[in-house]
Formats: structure tokens, sequence, C-alpha cells
């Protein structure tokens, strides 16, 4: 079941004229922000899907609630992660920080504002990278996913074709370390409903970590499965 907060920032960017269908959804509102995030997980994990969004509620030392929204384009830290990000108080309109690339290269983080003419303050670049960090360690141990889709109803048809934005309606599925084992996706073992298939970390017999790519699986002929994801703090 989604989080209210999470359908409330589905609504926001609903209003910025952003289609919230094209990403794929985290809530890290129960992620401890006091825990010790360490900047290899940026080395050795990445976005599990092209689009994600990424919110989080909760408080920080100067605010009883404080909201955090981030934005990722990318998949591949060795071509660019785009991150964009909007923060603050509960209740107030949340402030854009300067949007964010980062590479990997040679086994070195490199990272920047997407636009040359504006300056990124340092603990605006610690913000964002941080965020993506304890987003990437939870992920490792454990998600939530959802994901939103249009209702095909014939008021949510009416909807769309006065421009309007339709119901939508939610897939939630629990992932942790062996969840793939354990997802129900329709279908047969051997012919699934066609369904994404997240990007995640793969131990090799040598004991090597290689990462594999999200990738779309099953038979588009058998229905199609849609995924969404909060985190879950392990």
């Amino acid at each position: 079941m989604t989080s209210p907060f999470l359908r409330e920032t589905m609504s926001l960017i609903t209003e910025a004229n952003i289609d919230p269908v094209e990403f794929q959804w985290f809530d890290i509102s129960k992620l401890n922000r006091k825990e010790l995030v360490e900047t290899h997980w940026l080395k050795e994990y990445r976005p599990p899907f092209e689009k994600c969004m990424v919110v989080r509620r909760g408080p920080t030392k100067n605010h009883s609630s404080y909201d955090l929204f981030m934005m990722t384009v990318g998949d591949d830290p060795e071509e660019g992660i785009v991150i964009s990000m909007w923060k603050g108080p509960t209740g107030t309109k949340p402030r854009a920080l300067p949007s964010l690339v980062y590479i990997v290269q040679d086994d070195a983080i490199k990272y920047g504002p997407i636009d040359s003419e504006i300056e990124m303050k340092h603990e605006e670049a610690t913000t964002i990278l941080g965020l993506v960090c304890a987003w990437f360690q939870t992920m490792s141990q454990g998600t939530e996913a959802h994901r939103p889709h249009v209702k095909q109803t014939f008021t949510n048809l009416r909807k769309i074709k006065e421009g309007k934005s339709p119901t939508y309606d939610w897939t939630t599925v629990l992932i942790g370390p062996k969840a793939a084992k354990s997802e129900s996706l329709g279908g047969t073992h051997a012919s699934p409903r066609l369904h994404d298939r997240r990007g995640h970390l793969r131990r090799l017999q040598t004991g090597k970590n290689v990462w594999v790519r999200p990738c779309k699986v099953g038979n588009a002929e058998l229905g199609t499965v849609f995924h969404d994801y909060e985190v879950a703090h392990a």
C-alpha cells in the first residue's frame, strides 16, 4: 500500500505536467538519516530503473517535518546519472536545488551542476549525493515498490480527452534480497506476463559483484505488470 506522502507527491508532479507513470517510485521516509552513509555506494550501486522518483518526509535538526523530493534519470554511472532535487519544511513550497550529474570513471566519482553557469554549493551537492547513497544502501537491504498506472475506466478516458489528470491505481511489491524468486507475475515461470526487471547486483561464483541492468521480460500477450517501490528500513 502506498504512503499518503507518495500519493501527495504524485499529485504535485502531475500539476507540473510530468507524467507520474514514467517513473518508478520510492518512499524512503522510514530511513533513519542519522545512520552513517558511505560514498562507496555510488561506485557499487546505481538506480534500478532509467527514471526514478524518490521522496522522504521526516524530522530534521531544525524542523519537526521536512520534505525531500529527488528525481533521477539514467541507470549507468559511467554515462552519467542526472539528479534533480527539491526540499523544504512540510507545508511550504519546496526549493529547487541545482540539477546535478555524477559519473564514475576509473574508480573515481565526478560530479557537478548540469548548467555550468550555475554555482552549486558544496552543502547542496552533499545533500543530493548523500540521499542517493542512503537510497542505494537501503535498496540493497530491502524495498517496497510502487508504480502508478491509469485505471482504464470511462471516467478516466473522458478526463484524459479533456486534458485533465486521470485517477491512478498502484501496484506494490515488497522486494528483499531474494524477492525476485517470490514475486507473483502471473502466467507460468516459463512465460510470465511482461514486467520490468529492476537493475540489481549479482554475486558471481568467483565472489565478484556485477551489475545487471534493468530490462523488460515476459510475454506481452499475457498482459503487463507494473511495479513501484517504497524503501523499507531493514
